[in-house]
């Protein structure tokens, strides 16, 4: 795979942008103000001048800038006296005396006057026209537009250096900050980085178990940590049902070699006898029954081990079908009735005559049902009844069965729907193949339902939730 070349260090990368937001801030800024500018000055910062707003002629530039900034213009004869106004007049005066016209004109520290001079403020502009003077006196308010005096440091020798010492100071100032600044960032990030490093190591070293962060940081960070601890504990839990299913998978081919085992070992015996002629005569047919017998015992053992392993594969669909459920049951129990009733059980049904309607598997389904009142039959030794019931609830159907014989032992519970488990835990060729349960769970989950067992009031209860719609 091919390398790619490394990045700077954080820290170099924080200073870098430090330094250049700090550049943008400024430009953006002088920016800003310039646009400030030009939007009241009309487009142009010329005609916020107030010396520039009269051209030589005694023309008004920018009438519009003049009014949008709360300003006026009036024109005074050589007598001080008003002859024409530029914009809208917001004091009174007609006329002015030579003192006025001073106080208008002084900075705003410097007013001491009860006339609207200390208000407003006046810049005036001498024209000639047609060999008359005139007075242009631009006017507005004190807050609007000041008068300032300046100093210019740098207009001497001794100024220049302090201007020289002040920027050399500003600019090491400038720089520590960003130094300083950027040292912290980076320290700041830089320990929940080597944290979270760390943890990755780990997990490529020795695998994702018992791997977790625990460090305090920003809330960025502390996102990454836990989303770590989620990632790292469902790898291990992954890794933990992985090596379970892999267990029970040893299991069941132990099992089954096993129970495959002993009726093939009957059927080689029995043949080999047969070969020898050793049989006699009237007893040939006990031992063509009894290999026959074995032979479809391992015919069960293979076709429900290769159910098994294809309701493993994810790419096994069932054929949904809306399906009157209670039509179902009782075609189920019908076929059910005669067998049971010879072994002395008498079957008891409660279900509803209205069709309740599911989206399920029928054949599916009906191996399910097939498999729970068949288990009644081999192993109900003590009792005399068993159970059918349906009902319906706002999303799901719960079908239940029912016997009252002897309780399935309680150190099964957990493990009763594990394959090749029998309520004996022998491990003969006597009852079932010990899948039954085990295929019943599987096709109920593969349904989106769910399968339960309890021991309630004297009966072996079996309850199957189903949802009338197919889930995804």
């Amino acid at each position: 795979m091919k390398q790619r070349k490394k990045q700077g260090s954080v820290f170099r990368q924080l200073v870098t942008s430090y330094i250049l937001f700090a550049v943008l801030l400024v430009a953006g800024l002088y920016v800003c103000l310039f646009g400030v500018l030009l939007s009241l000055g009309g487009g142009t910062i010329e005609s916020l001048a107030p010396y520039d707003m009269i051209d030589e002629n005694g023309q008004v530039k920018d009438l519009g800038s003049l009014e949008r900034n709360g300003m006026w213009i009036e024109k005074l004869d050589e007598d001080y006296h008003i002859l024409e106004v530029y914009g809208q007049k917001q004091d009174k005066p007609q006329s002015y005396t030579q003192d006025e016209i001073y106080e208008y004109l002084v900075t705003d520290n410097m007013v001491d006057t009860d006339t609207p001079a200390a208000r407003y403020r006046g810049f005036i502009n001498t024209i000639k026209l047609g060999g008359e003077k005139y007075y242009y006196f631009v006017k507005a308010e004190r807050n609007i537009l000041s008068l300032s005096y300046n100093y210019n440091a740098a207009g001497s020798g001794a100024g220049q250096r302090i201007v020289a010492v002040f920027f050399v100071v500003f600019t090491l100032f400038f720089f520590g900050n960003c130094y300083l600044m950027s040292r912290y960032l980076s320290r700041k990030i830089k320990k929940p980085l080597s944290e979270i490093t760390v943890g990755m190591e780990q997990v490529i070293n020795h695998g994702v178990d018992q791997v977790r962060l625990d460090f305090r940081a920003q809330k960025e960070f502390e996102e990454i940590r836990d989303s770590f601890n989620i990632m790292t504990e469902r790898l291990e839990n992954e890794k933990r049902e992985k090596r379970v299913l892999e267990e029970k998978k040893n299991r069941m081919l132990l099992e089954l070699s096993h129970d495959i085992k002993t009726p093939v070992s009957t059927i080689k015996s029995y043949a080999n006898v047969l070969e020898e002629g050793l049989i006699r005569e009237e007893d040939l047919r006990g031992y063509y029954q009894t290999i026959d017998k074995k032979a479809v015992r391992v015919d069960e053992l293979v076709n429900e081990m290769f159910l098994m392993l294809k309701l493993d594969n994810p790419e096994y669909e069932f054929e949904i079908k809306k399906t009157d459920i209670c039509e179902l049951l009782r075609t189920i129990c019908a076929g059910y009735y005669e067998d049971l009733e010879a072994k002395g059980i008498e079957m008891h049904i409660e279900i509803p005559e209205t069709p309740i309607w599911a989206g399920i598997d029928q054949k599916e389904t009906k191996r399910v049902i097939e498999n729970l009142l068949g288990n009644i039959i081999k192993y109900n030794q003590t009792g005399q009844g068993a159970w059918v019931s349906v009902k319906e609830n706002n999303e799901t159907v719960e079908i239940q069965i029912q016997d009252d014989g002897e309780a399935i032992a309680q150190e099964i519970h957990t493990i009763m729907f594990d394959p090749f488990v029998r309520g004996d835990q022998a491990r003969s060729s006597k009852g079932g193949t010990g899948l039954g349960l085990a295929i019943a769970r599987k096709i109920v989950e593969k349904l989106g339902g769910e399968i339960t067992y309890q021991y309630e009031e004297g009966k072996n209860s079996f309850l199957i939730k189903l949802f009338k719609k197919e889930r995804a």
